[in-house]
């Protein structure tokens, strides 16, 4: 008897829980001006909250749904570190090789800078290549090589300082050494088995069904988001919540595209992020760690103009949140703890 009255109480009990998430979500909305926003909820590996709000079109009054595709900024950084331990474990390349290995007419003191520095933001290079350009499409390569003249910012391996630039030499890298464009091969060994039929580059000549439209204000106004034609390696990717849920089971399975251990590899803390001496915040492979209230987080957010976006695993809780949002002022972090924080409560 009190077996089947927790089975007729259960889904009231959930019902309620949505009613909550959604309270949060839609405060933190109204307070950011967020137009729109995709949200995934992930407890024990089951999704419980899956679900848009707002609008992805304001001049056409579309709404944001799951299905969503909306831009991830550096949450795709994920996938080119994922890419190269693909390649690791083929036996195609090594985490510690040089990048002379692969632009053996970079300059001298680029040398000790492997992979793994690449893939850390410790290389030491500056954080963008100078020649890159929102509003021009052009090779990685020119991108890179444009940063030949620039001298190294520290001594490679000493600090964490954020760097784009290494994610463009990452997927050049990811090119050579698979023989394809390395959206090419993130899409056929990454998106395919994880079954993401609705993840794509950020190109914004294609039509991508249900794409959602970025936006910022200006002076108050609600404006149409200045596109971004070039396509950075660093922020390639657009997707779904629903394809993001795809994403996290097999993150959190760890039986296909990689092997468990090789998995593990992507967030164990590689260098502390700060010089404070009690900070517990480190950076991993294209995933970042912290310590958020006696929790262990494993997190990366995201940000082009118009689009913000953040992918937070409380590993040790069971608890994943994915929020994908279409404006240039929504501080998905925020959203993403205020949550955590209801979930902690109501576990």
């Amino acid at each position: 008897m009190n077996k089947l009255l927790f089975l007729l109480l259960l889904p009231t009990f959930s019902f309620a829980q949505i009613d909550s998430t959604d309270i949060i979500v839609r405060q933190m909305m109204e307070k950011q001006k967020i137009v729109g926003l995709s949200l995934a909820v992930i407890k024990n590996g089951q999704p419980v909250v899956n679900k848009g709000y707002g609008l992805a079109n304001v001049e056409l009054n579309v709404p944001v749904t799951s299905e969503t595709v909306i831009r991830l900024g550096s949450v795709s950084k994920q996938f080119f570190t994922t890419a190269i331990m693909k390649l690791v474990q083929d036996g195609k390349l090594s985490i510690e090789d040089s990048m002379h290995k692969f632009f053996p007419d970079a300059p001298e003191t680029w040398r000790p800078i492997t992979i793994k520095n690449l893939m850390s933001h410790t290389s030491g290079l500056q954080r963008e290549g100078p020649a890159y350009n929102n509003f021009k499409i052009q090779p990685d390569i020119d991108i890179i090589k444009s940063a030949y003249s620039q001298p190294l910012r520290f001594k490679t391996g000493e600090k964490y300082e954020y760097c784009n630039l290494g994610y463009f030499m990452l997927a050049e890298i990811i090119s050579q050494v698979s023989g394809m464009a390395w959206h090419q091969y993130i899409h056929e060994q990454l998106f395919l088995p994880a079954g993401m039929a609705n993840t794509y580059i950020t190109d914004f000549q294609l039509i991508i069904p249900n794409r959602a439209v970025g936006y910022v204000h200006k002076n108050n106004n609600l404006v149409n988001a200045t596109p971004m034609y070039a396509i950075r390696p660093s922020g390639g990717f657009l997707s779904t919540t629903s394809d993001m849920i795809k994403w996290e089971k097999v993150i959190r399975e760890g039986k296909i595209i990689l092997k468990k251990d090789n998995w593990e590899k992507l967030w164990q803390p590689y260098i502390k992020m700060s010089d404070k001496t009690d900070s517990k915040d480190y950076t991993c492979f294209g995933w970042e760690m912290y310590d958020y209230k006696g929790h262990k987080l494993i997190v990366h957010d995201g940000a082009n103009v118009g689009f913000r976006s953040i992918f937070s695993r409380y590993v040790n809780d069971g608890l994943s949140i994915i929020i994908l949002a279409n404006t240039d002022e929504a501080v998905p972090e925020d959203i993403a703890n205020s949550l955590a924080d209801y979930y902690f409560r109501n576990n």
